[in-house]
């Protein structure tokens, strides 16, 4: 017998690991033992969560989430238009998009989504229709992993994961979305309700 294989049920951190992933969570490397326990052992966990009806994914920007149905859950939705707006806004300033998301720190209060009649009318459509509201998504985000708050909630940044909505939002610029509603399963397997 190989001594060096896992049992399915001596993997390290398996009840964290799938306890977050479960409930929606993009875990990356500043997810630490965790996110090393998958690294050294991703074809264990892939085969053994595969077996019990989860789909593992593993971005290339090296972060690891469940792939969900491909429909989009509200939770999703609100995301989705938060990150549109967010992406629009950095392109209308001819920023790089993927360095500005990944090495910049936003405060709430800068944030353009309240600022423009179509952006307030897009986050209202999408069930943001306040401050308070926005607070709750950007609450949500960081528990499924997308973002890390610097100071009490008002400054934040984000976290490798975000590029899933990068990818996502640049596909559908171009007319050629790949993965379809997409981030779907970020929203929690579970029924916890979100804002």
């Amino acid at each position: 017998m190989d001594e060096t294989k896992h049992s399915p049920y001596a993997l390290p951190h398996l009840a964290e690991i799938f306890d977050a992933l479960r409930k929606g969570r993009h875990l990356c490397e500043e997810d630490g033992k965790l996110y090393q326990a998958m690294v050294q052992n991703l074809e264990d966990y892939k085969t053994l969560f595969f077996n019990l009806g989860f789909h593992l994914e593993v971005h290339h920007h090296d972060f690891v989430y469940f792939k969900g149905d491909n429909q989009l859950s509200d939770l999703a939705r609100r995301m989705s238009v938060f990150m549109f707006i967010l992406i629009e806004t950095l392109a209308d300033n001819s920023e790089d998009l993927s360095e500005t998301l990944i090495t910049r720190q936003f405060e709430m209060t800068d944030l353009p989504h309240f600022k423009q009649e179509r952006y307030r009318a897009y986050m209202k459509m999408a069930g943001v229709d306040a401050q308070e509201n926005l607070s709750n998504l950007l609450q949500r985000m960081k528990e499924l992993g997308f973002i890390r708050f610097i100071s009490e909630q008002h400054t934040f940044r984000f976290r490798t994961p975000v590029y899933r909505f990068l990818d996502i939002c640049l596909d559908i610029l171009r007319g050629t979305s790949s993965e379809g509603p997409a981030i779907s399963d970020s929203e929690p397997q579970t029924q916890e309700d979100e804002t």
